[in-house]
């Protein structure tokens, strides 16, 4: 099955927010280090009950991409452990 192009290009959506809500959503955006973009897709796909199955696979790609960063074993360890910590925080 193939896909028009209709369906392969994303469409765009403008929406007008208050002071409050685009601070909890860059705050948010800064948490998960990752864009503004990304949070408010991945929570309108929730709220929708949309979520799309790729999502766990992006998290695990982007999660895997931060560990990698590090020079050794020990401190990816150390990595994960700290943003473990800090959502046990929140």
């Amino acid at each position: 099955m193939t896909m028009s192009r209709a369906e392969k290009t994303p469409a765009v959506l403008t929406i007008r927010m208050d002071a409050n809500l685009t601070r909890s959503l860059a705050r948010e955006a800064r948490r998960r280090r990752k864009t503004k973009s990304e949070v408010a897709r991945e929570i309108l796909a929730a709220g929708l009950g949309m979520e799309q199955v790729d999502l766990v696979a992006q998290e695990a790609r982007r999660q895997s991409l931060l560990v990698g960063r590090r020079r050794s074993e020990r401190e990816a360890l150390e990595f994960i452990e700290q943003a473990a910590d800090t959502l046990r925080s929140q």
